[in-house]
């Protein structure tokens, strides 16, 4: 797939950013039992790949994807190693997604979980080495988004796109194992010298629109990645400093005034730049990444289940009817080789009645005391009920312990301690939350109400500002218009009364 139809793609998906996988392109990826390959799951230290590769192909890709991940963290300095897992579907060959697609024109897809990026990709022995077929260009954006919130807690929009839209072009060189960052995306260039671009001005306003055409999309996806590009090539040291800035969490506008500060021409010289395309390329070593995996066998109900969801989420054209149709008979299958499978009743969950999900909830965490997805949907089915006695407490409770890099279950042990108004309870699971997934808009929300809830005024009001600056695509009007109403509340309740004047002495 061309650079071109990627970013069209991506576009074309874009409102369902936070349900949307990402993936790629289709043989049948079949369980076992009905003539498939294998399945495992691979754990490195910042991925879980589950896939129907080889056993070794699958390892050596699993280290291939810590390979990338440290390369695209070279952008912020070699020390730089947040934490976190990111999940993984990885098939075993370019063909193999088609049956989910009923097309062969998509070379990779990317999207959110409530836990962070989920990256569908295809295989050749190898995803990462520089022989396959896989769409790096994808993966390599929506990991730097990923990981760009880790460094940079405030992000204007046109800064998110254009990072993650510069990031996009890296590869690691076979012939030396450096790292080349920097390289002109070719599509985006022939975009801007095509049809012109944005002004920063125009650029900064990106964070309040919403319900834009793919016209409108297009060209603040190429202007954010130009102006990027620009920037750290012309004036990297100013933009370093801006970056740095924003790493303190300062008001994003404030923080690039202060950094271009007398800084007049760089506007009326991008044309030139644009024109003449010169500019640097970064050529680094790659740091040592972590080798160590972990692999387990999957059961065929856990291949059902991969099944449904790629059906329901990878793009192309089939009917949405069909999709569920077909999502709806792999889980069916599902349960015929597991009937107490947890992941299974999580995604059939929603079809329940209220008093029918309570039950089967309690049912699967007596059958599953160990598994904290059943202590969550416990938690979630109480709630829905309306029920925050102890009960909800000791389920979220036990679904934190048992998933503590879950970034969603941290979250919702917090919100839980929002509603019944014991905020110092909710302080640490929220605090850990944050640090796993600091660039989810819901989890900034729910610490700032934390730390409105105990009168911390200033860093309610931070984090609030924090929070809308997060969101970015694939969010309705309603729900940014909601962030600024907390906002709102936050700042006028945070402002100190007015000292009354003392009366004149007689």
């Amino acid at each position: 797939m061309t650079e071109a139809t990627r970013m069209s793609l991506r576009l074309a998906f874009l409102g369902l950013a936070l349900t949307l996988f990402s993936g790629c392109t289709a043989s049948r990826a079949l369980c076992p039992a009905e003539g498939g390959r294998p399945w495992r799951e691979v754990r490195s230290s910042h991925f879980r790949v589950r896939t129907n590769l080889e056993e070794p192909a699958a390892a050596r890709s699993a280290v291939e994807l810590e390979e990338f991940r440290r390369a695209l963290l070279l952008a912020w300095g070699a020390g730089f190693d947040p934490p976190g897992t990111v999940e993984v579907i990885l098939l075993s060959n370019p063909r193999d997604l088609e049956e989910f697609t009923d097309s062969g024109r998509y070379g990779g897809f990317a999207g959110q979980t409530p836990d962070g990026p989920r990256m569908v990709m295809t295989g050749g022995g190898g995803y990462l080495l520089a022989d396959t077929t896989g769409d790096k260009e994808t993966q390599a954006h929506e990991l730097a988004h990923y990981l760009s919130a880790f460094a940079l807690p405030r992000q204007p929009r046109w800064i998110s796109e254009g990072l993650a839209s510069y990031l996009e072009t890296i590869t690691i060189r076979p012939s030396d194992r450096n790292v080349v960052l920097g390289r002109a995306s070719p599509a985006l260039l022939q975009y801007v010298r095509a049809h012109g671009w944005l002004t920063l001005d125009e650029l900064w306003q990106w964070d309040g629109k919403t319900q834009q055409s793919t016209a409108e999309l297009q060209s603040h996806y190429a202007s954010s990645w130009l102006w990027v590009h620009y920037l750290i090539n012309e004036y990297g040291d100013r933009f370093s400093t801006f970056q740095n800035q924003l790493a303190r969490g300062e008001e994003p506008r404030r923080a690039f005034q202060a950094a271009f500060e007398g800084e007049t021409a760089f506007q009326a010289a991008l044309a030139n730049y644009v024109q003449l395309g010169r500019y640097a390329i970064s050529t680094q070593p790659l740091p040592p990444v972590p080798t160590q995996t972990q692999t387990r066998g999957l059961e065929p109900s856990d291949v059902h289940v991969i099944r449904a969801l790629l059906f329901t989420q990878a793009p192309g054209d089939v009917p949405r009817e069909e999709r569920l149709r077909k999502a709806d008979l792999e889980l069916e299958q599902a349960l015929k080789e597991d009937p107490a499978h947890v992941e299974t009743h999580r995604l059939r969950a929603e079809k329940l009645d209220k008093a029918e999900r309570l039950k089967l909830a309690r049912q699967l965490v007596e059958k599953h005391p160990e598994d904290g997805r059943a202590w969550d949907l416990l938690a979630n089915a109480l709630d829905a009920e309306g029920d925050l006695s102890v009960q909800q407490e000791q389920a979220r409770q036990r679904a934190a312990e048992l998933m503590p890099d879950s970034p969603s279950a941290q979250n919702s042990l917090a919100w839980y301690y929002v509603n019944v108004l014991q905020p110092q309870k909710g302080l640490a699971p929220a605090q850990r939350a944050v640090r796993l997934m600091p660039g989810n808009a819901g989890i900034l929300n729910t610490q700032a109400a934390l730390f409105f809830q105990s009168g911390r005024c200033r860093e309610a009001v931070a984090m609030g500002r924090r929070a809308l600056d997060m969101l970015h695509e694939g969010v309705s009007d309603a729900t940014r218009q909601e962030f600024k109403r907390v906002l709102t509340v936050f700042e006028t309740k945070c402002v100190p009364a007015p000292v009354a004047p003392s009366a004149k002495a007689e």
